[in-house]
C-alpha cells in the first residue's frame, strides 16, 4: 500500500488554533469512528464532502495530539462541525488542506 496520505496543516475555529496531522492513523481514527471502510472514502467524500470534510479534519487534529502526546481539546464531533461550518473561511482553508493531503485537486466541496 503506498501511503500518499500525509499532510500537516493548521485551521482556526473562532479564536482556538486547531493544529492537524493527516496520516494513515488519522484515516484509520476516522474510519472507525464513522463506520467507513477505505474503499468508501471517495464515495462517501462525493455523497456528504461537509461532514467528510470535517471528519478528516477532527481526526487529524485527534491525531496530531495522539502523536504528540497532549490532548487536543477538542469538542464532540457534532459540535466541532457547528463550529467549523459556522464560518466560509474555516471550512475553505479545510477543504483546501484536505484535498491537498489526500493528494487530489478535486474539488471536494462540490456535492452539499
Amino acid at each position: 500500500m503506498n501511503n500518499t496520505l500525509r499532510g500537516e496543516f493548521s485551521f482556526n475555529i473562532g479564536k482556538k488554533k486547531f493544529n492537524a496531522s493527516m496520516t494513515l492513523n488519522a484515516l484509520r481514527l476516522m474510519c472507525q469512528a464513522h463506520n467507513r471502510k477505505l474503499d468508501e472514502i471517495d464515495k462517501w467524500m462525493a455523497d456528504d464532502p461537509l461532514t467528510a470534510i470535517c471528519a478528516f479534519c477532527y481526526f487529524g487534529v485527534k491525531n496530531d495530539g495522539l502523536r504528540k502526546g497532549k490532548d487536543p481539546k477538542l469538542p464532540d464531533f457534532e459540535t466541532f462541525c457547528a463550529q467549523a461550518l459556522d464560518d466560509d473561511k474555516t471550512i475553505g482553508a479545510m477543504t483546501d488542506a484536505v484535498t491537498q493531503a489526500i493528494g487530489g485537486s478535486e474539488d471536494a466541496s462540490s456535492g452539499n
